[in-house]
């Protein structure tokens, strides 16, 4: 009575970590739901910077920094631009996991300096992580600090894994 017991209750248990593990998946980063995300946001971003006077026009809808107050977010970040200290931004488009369950995470962008960058740092939704944060000093400092890494624009190389970090 015993023996067949136990085989019944660790059955049970494998089966529930089973069902929690396939439940409790991530996304694959070549999904093809993030093909289709990167493949849209690219042509996104490209169309906006294409037009020499976009760049212009979103940084003038930024909050004035009245206050030069490098962590007041609403003058230096919108939905569309980032804007450093020193005046470089990036066009960029972000997917947050928990937007949409099928895309992990991922940022594209394109710079001022003409390069497209991707990371999978985990902004959060609406780009929180970065609104708690003070306006970065320049590009090469946003792009160390957020694990971005620069790719040819059109390419699945930009579907890889930036963050977080191996551990070694």
């Amino acid at each position: 009575m015993r023996k067949p017991l136990v085989i019944v209750i660790a059955s049970v248990l494998l089966l529930a970590v089973i069902a929690t593990g396939a439940f409790l998946r991530l996304p694959s980063l070549q999904s093809s739901a993030r093909r289709a995300w990167k493949e849209s946001s690219i042509a996104d971003i490209a169309a906006r910077v294409a037009d020499p006077s976009w760049p212009t026009n979103e940084l003038a809808h930024l909050k004035p920094q009245s206050t030069n107050d490098p962590s007041d977010d609403a003058s230096w970040l919108s939905d569309h631009i980032i804007l450093t200290r020193k005046g470089e931004w990036l066009a960029y488009a972000n997917s947050c996991q928990k937007q949409d369950g099928r895309i992990a995470d991922i940022f594209l962008a394109r710079g001022s300096d003409g390069q497209w960058y991707y990371s999978t740092y985990h902004f959060c939704v609406g780009m929180v992580v970065l609104r708690a944060e003070e306006q970065p000093e320049d590009l090469a400092t946003f792009t160390k600090t957020y694990f971005l890494r620069t790719f040819d624009g059109h390419s699945d190389n930009c579907l890889q894994k930036t963050w977080p970090p191996a551990t070694k």
